[in-house]
């Protein structure tokens, strides 16, 4: 098995449903954690994806300001998006009906001394 496919199993990433995404708007909640698992921050990330690759990741590319934010090669956690609006609890932005939504947490490592 190359290396690569150690740190990131082939059934994480679900090529096919992957070249979907592209085009496609993708709403994304982020959970921060400190290395506790205390909350340190949440937030919304909404937009295009415009890279949907196993090499490199999944990018979204936000409509507002064309910043680009990339998540990790796994599809697993991206689902439909139920028809709606979606309100932004931080900035009050409310996105109306996108394709599809992604829930993610990330934990922080412990910090080195």
């Amino acid at each position: 098995m190359p290396e690569d496919d150690a740190r990131q199993p082939a059934a994480f990433f679900d090529a096919g449903f992957a070249a979907r995404l592209v085009g496609r708007s993708l709403l994304v909640g982020l959970t921060e954690l400190d290395h506790e698992g205390a909350l340190i921050r949440r937030r919304q990330v909404f937009g295009i994806v415009t890279v949907a690759e196993r090499a490199r990741g999944i990018c979204v590319r936000s409509e507002t300001d064309g910043a680009e934010f990339w998540l990790p090669p796994d599809t697993r956690g991206i689902n439909p998006a139920e028809p709606g609006e979606y309100r932004n609890r931080t900035t009050g932005e409310v996105v109306a009906d996108p394709d599809y939504t992604a829930v993610w947490t990330y934990t922080r490592p412990r910090p080195r001394n």
